[in-house]
């Protein structure tokens, strides 16, 4: 097995910004857990989780990997601690902080302003998504919206993901009526809906004023090889993390 996590590196063009995917590849968890499971939260054995955390801590460039106490709520933090809060959200301005957040089927969106200078990152459920963590951070970096990019990371994708009326109902609450369109009618239950959690933070981001929105294309439910998925899998099963940072 290797000894080096297996990673997504997407590009956002912006020199001296850094983004890591982890995948499933990489590490020690057994199944179903296997193997780069990096949730401590998730029924694993606790020591496979802290060599998973190692592993991808030794393969950054970073001088720290501030993680945070993911609650599915809108609070922003400036990541200047290394202890653990409880936030959806973090950003810097500093060189070196690697900002991480973990996953399973929930949107992870990693942003960056256009000169580097800043660089931030959100956890999105639909919760956090429908109360507004995103604008929360969009609003909580030291600059204007329309000089960030945002990327959207894998997440459970509009043709596996079925929410009730209530999800459904919230969400488009918060993000305006014209966001039926990231709504299907669910060919499998009466009055459920296929959601579109990327399209909608697209909408969302876009809405904010964001110059940019990239990604949002790959699908942790369709790709098991590749993502761990709630959804898919049920409660035991792993985190992917999400990660970025200045050099």
């Amino acid at each position: 097995m290797s000894a080096t996590p297996l990673m997504l590196a997407p590009d956002l063009g912006i020199d001296g910004v850094q983004i890591r995917v982890t995948t499933r590849q990489g590490g020690v968890s057994s199944p179903p857990y296997d193997s780069l499971n990096l949730g401590d939260h998730t029924g694993d054995v606790a020591a496979h989780v802290e060599e998973n955390q190692q592993r991808l801590k030794q393969s950054l460039p970073v001088t720290r990997l501030q993680w945070l106490k993911q609650v599915h709520g809108t609070r922003v933090v400036q990541a200047t601690y290394a202890t653990l809060v409880e936030a959806d959200a973090q950003w810097t301005c500093e060189t070196g902080v690697a900002l991480g957040i973990l996953t399973a089927d929930c949107l992870p969106v990693a942003l960056a302003t256009l000169d580097g200078a800043c660089v931030g990152v959100a956890h999105a459920g639909w919760r956090g998504l429908a109360a507004g963590v995103l604008e929360s951070l969009v609003a909580a970096m030291p600059t204007e919206s329309g000089r960030i990019i945002a990327w959207l990371g894998p997440a459970i994708g509009a043709g596996a993901y079925e929410v009730g009326p209530e999800v459904r109902d919230a969400l488009m609450a918060a993000s305006g009526a014209d966001s039926q369109e990231c709504f299907e009618p669910s060919c499998e239950r009466d009055g459920h809906w296929m959601a579109d959690l990327a399209g909608l933070a697209r909408r969302r981001l876009e809405a904010a004023g964001i110059a940019r929105v990239l990604g949002g294309d790959r699908c942790t439910y369709n790709e098991p090889e590749q993502f761990f998925s709630h959804r898919r899998d049920g409660p035991a099963t792993g985190r992917m993390a999400t990660v970025i940072w200045r050099n």
